[in-house]
């Protein structure tokens, strides 16, 4: 494989560029055999022209190559065009005097406007009997015309005397003989010129007609030629031929060694003599101190010329590429040599530019010191890219963060964006979010990057190393991309750093009326890795979302009612019951185990009910000293199971007339007993006595003349006897949330905080629980919505007001029509509430935690009257119509207002609105 791209170099790359008003002169100079023109980077060059005496040409790349010119830029953006003193359109004044002319059409970007400069210049050069030039994107060989003249024997300039001696054919070797007339090779590409002084003839490189040859193991191009003149009876043959080299070069360590033939076979005779060698870079000659300055050297040896070039050395330059998603660097530089040998008494100068880049040479990331920023221009060649990573807690130590160092680069790379976890943000972007990024210029033209990352970054990964230290750790990927040709590449890194921190979690709590408060603080752990149990159960997502709960990435606050699944209930007392809760944390990416908490508490609840009609609830918890399902439990009719039970309670509803339930009078009360039992197995006989049950609750109704009193059970178990309250019972009302606008399916009091979400509707019904009395009627008289469960607190949302909809697009009273389940319709009202206007109002709120979580309870108060006293409107209501606020449809009012006597109180919630 060749180690080296070559061949021709023609770029129409337009350089962008503004130029001031004042214009900046485009240098031109003579280059030996070529005159070379020079625009700076700050002109912005559209088209180039050749320009004679008699018309002007715009410079095609195929154009270019067929009449001498070559146009290329360098790294630092000026435009070189250089041609050939034997092109198409130079106007030569004899052999010596040769002048070149060109045209440049340059636009100004600020004014969208163009400007054309024409530059011309004049060099004088003696040219030698043969004169071939190696070009980047051509191959050209000049010769003095000598022919016999007819009338004398010695050999002559040609006569201009002679003016009917034309060209005739031309035979190409291929390397085969093939013949042409001139219109044809003109087509293919070639360029032939002919005056009474010199014959020129011109190819491309890779033409049909141009062959390779492998000479003193070089691969060289070949482009021969026989051009025939004749005149009736006269012909006069002229050779010519130009071989320019394709390969040549290779690198041995950190020097490039390009080798060149002394004795190229198509050119040259057995019997030659070389005159001179010259070396120089990007068409300049050097001279013997340039050439050490810069540590070139230059030797001849029995076969080639062999020219050293330090990688790195200042007339070439570095480039960055991308190659399968990596960064390499190349290096490129253009030498030329001249060599001027003689054959008998006509002499021949051959000079080569000969452009040469170095393989792709991958750097991958290393760890280096910042020293390396000052590497002299040839060190480039060892470039590389270093991750110095450090934490700044020394100058910042309440700010803890990464401090990336990523280096060194060549000027063409930019960093266009860096991944943090999987999160793709670009440089505009990081410098929004408040990350610091800073680029490094160096007087070497290399640059670097610096990135300052703090831990607080959401991706940071955060692992616990010991109890007292903690170990933080970024995947990051920086995106790169290399100009001019936007190519990109990528380098990944896993930043890591150890910071010692002793902060360890905490959980604390407290006890209100229905539930736990807990609150557990996170200390230095992150929340990702820190796992925690309330119970036997270990929390998530799904499992918080049953709670009323605030989590950030410093704690967790957590609202736990008592009959909770994660709530141990330890016994019933007169006190109430006693239920505990246990708090467990532990590290889940090593299974430390941190403090662990238990909380209890005794709540005073009722836990069973008496009606009017005789039916008896009762909510049986488990209690966690004794082994039983309460699915297995029963009332003394075996067969009397709980109506619904789960796995932390029992739900009973029976009658009192059965189940094995026991009456008996006391005075003017009567009392029914019955008992809740759970039999296990009976176990072997140990003495004469029954053993008793393993569990037993008493429950009694006490009813008394025309109301109603209900006892909490007794409970009587091997560990402890809890005893009951006594309470009254009497005509009540309820506040329920249908699970759908079908009024079928209610939320039950053990489902809140309930989860809904802003714009979604709510469906109420407050009816009376237990009356069979069908002249009754209830009666909404005021609802409306707290943060809080208390119904005066602020801020208020009213739903109803006065028996009406405050509006009809916030609350719609529902129609209630007689089913299977609703035998009187008159004793329930509906109503149905869009919550959307609950968190956009009063943002004033001091209930920050309610208005987080966006917690919400619903208050009615109810009015309960008779059907048939329509004297004060009380039960039949009409408001105004929302199609038409100017009808109203008789609407009674109240001729006083409702003391707080004549109403009842309903409230439900919370419910959580996300």
């Amino acid at each position: 494989m060749r180690c080296f791209e070559t061949g021709a170099l023609w770029l129409m790359t337009t350089l962008i560029s503004t130029f001031a008003d004042t214009f900046e002169e485009i240098q031109a100079e003579c280059l030996g055999n070529r005159v070379q023109f020079t625009l700076p980077g700050s002109l912005s060059l559209l088209e180039v022209y050749a320009v004679n005496n008699t018309q002007t040409v715009l410079l095609t790349p195929f154009l270019a190559a067929q009449c001498g010119y070559t146009q290329k830029s360098d790294p630092w953006g000026n435009m070189i065009v250089s041609a050939s003193l034997q092109s198409c359109f130079a106007e030569k004044q004899g052999d010596k005097e040769i002048k070149v002319a060109m045209k440049f059409k340059l636009y100004k970007l600020s004014t969208l406007s163009e400007k054309v400069h024409e530059v011309s210049k004049s060099c004088s050069y003696t040219m030698a009997s043969r004169e071939i030039l190696c070009d980047t994107n051509f191959m050209e060989v000049s010769i003095r015309n000598a022919i016999p003249d007819v009338k004398a024997a010695p050999v002559k300039q040609w006569s201009i005397d002679m003016p009917n001696l034309k060209l005739w054919r031309i035979i190409l070797f291929t390397p085969e003989e093939r013949a042409f007339d001139k219109e044809t090779i003109e087509q293919k590409g070639y360029s032939l010129y002919s005056s009474p002084t010199r014959l020129v003839m011109r190819s491309p490189y890779n033409m049909a007609e141009t062959y390779a040859r492998h000479i003193e193991e070089i691969d060289m191009m070949v482009f021969k030629s026989v051009v025939l003149f004749r005149e009736r009876w006269m012909m006069t043959i002229v050779e010519s031929a130009a071989v320019c080299p394709t390969s040549g070069a290779s690198v041995e360590g950190d020097t490039i060694f390009w080798r060149l033939p002394l004795r190229i076979t198509p050119l040259v005779s057995s019997e030659f003599e070389i005159l001179e060698v010259h070396m120089g870079v990007n068409g300049r000659r050097l001279t013997p101190n340039e050439m050490a300055s810069h540590s070139y050297n230059m030797r001849l040896t029995e076969s080639h010329v062999v020219v050293g070039i330090p990688i790195g050395a200042p007339d070439g330059y570095f480039k960055s590429h991308t190659l399968k998603d990596q960064y390499h660097i190349s290096y490129t530089i253009e030498p030329m040599l001249e060599l001027l040998w003689r054959e008998g008494v006509d002499k021949t100068k051959y000079t080569v530019l000969f452009p040469m880049t170095t393989p792709l040479t991958p750097w991958p990331p290393q760890i280096a010191d910042s020293e390396c920023c000052f590497l002299t221009r040839t060190d480039c060649f060892t470039l590389f890219v270093s991750m110095l990573v450090f934490m700044r807690s020394e100058t910042e130590p309440d700010q803890k963060m990464f401090d990336v160092f990523l280096g060194y680069f060549l000027p063409d790379v930019e960093l266009l964006s860096v991944t943090i976890g999987s999160e793709l943000i670009t440089v505009p972007e990081l410098i929004f979010k408040g990350i610091v990024l800073q680029e490094h210029s160096f007087p070497n033209d290399t640059k670097a990057f610096s990135l300052q990352i703090p831990f607080s970054e959401p991706h940071v990964q955060i692992k616990k190393v010991h109890l007292d230290k903690t170990t933080y750790t970024l995947p990051v990927v920086f995106g790169f991309t290399v100009l001019p040709d936007h190519s990109s590449f990528s380098h990944s890194a896993e930043l890591e750093t150890s910071v010692t921190d002793t902060v360890l979690p905490k959980a604390e709590g407290s006890c209100h009326q229905d539930h736990f408060d807990m609150h557990v603080a996170f200390g230095s752990v992150p929340s990702s890795e820190l796992k925690i149990k309330l119970g036997q159960t270990e929390l998530n997502d799904e499992i918080l979302q049953q709670f009323e709960h605030h989590l950030n990435k410093t704690h967790l606050t957590i609202v736990v009612p008592f009959l909770s699944p994660v709530v141990a209930l330890e016994s019933v007392q007169l006190t109430g019951i006693e239920g505990r809760i246990d708090v467990k944390m532990y590290n889940s990416m090593n299974n430390w185990k941190f403090n662990d908490v238990s909380l209890t508490c005794t709540f005073l609840v009722k836990l069973s009910e008496c009606f009017p009609n005789g039916t008896v609830t009762v909510v049986l918890p488990k209690l966690e000293s004794v082994q039983y399902l309460p699915g297995e439990l029963s009332l003394r009719d075996p067969t009397c199971k709980p109506y619904y039970n789960e796995d932390h309670f029992a739900y009973f509803r029976y009658n009192v007339t059965s189940c094995g339930t026991t009456r008996k009078f006391v005075e003017d009360t009567m009392i029914y007993e019955n008992e809740i039992t759970s039999k296990t197995d009976p176990l072997p006989q140990t003495s004469e006595l029954e053993p008793e049950p393993e569990y037993r609750f008493i429950v009694s109704c006490v009813y008394v003349a025309n109301a109603t009193e209900s006892m909490i059970f007794h409970a009587v178990s091997h560990f402890k006897e809890p005893h009951a309250d006594v309470g009254k019972g009497e005509l009540s009302v309820s506040l329920k949330l249908s699970q759908d606008m079908v009024y079928k399916l209610f939320y039950h009091e053990g489902d809140y905080p309930l989860l809904k979400f802003l714009k979604q509707p709510l469906y109420f019904e407050v009816g009376m629980d237990h009356s069979r009395d069908s002249k009754m009627a209830v009666g909404l008289e005021n609802c409306w919505a707290t943060l809080t469960k208390d119904k005066e607190s602020k801020p208020r949302w009213d739903l109803i007001v006065d028996g009406c909809p405050k509006g009809p697009e916030q609350t719609k009273i529902r129609p209630v029509i007689a089913d299977d389940r609703i035998d009187i319709p008159d004793h329930f009202k509906r109503f149905e509430v869009k919550m959307l206007d609950f968190t956009e109002k009063d943002r004033s709120s001091t209930n920050d935690a309610a208005n987080t979580m966006r917690r919400v309870f619903i208050h009615c108060d109810v009015l309960i009257c008779h059907t048939e006293n329509t004297a004060d409107g009380r039960c039949y209501k009409q408001c105004m119509s929302p199609l038409n606020p100017q009808i109203s449809s008789s609407r009674v009012r109240r001729s006083s207002r409702l003391s707080e006597e004549d109403l009842r109180h309903v409230s439900l919630g919370p419910i959580l609105l996300i």
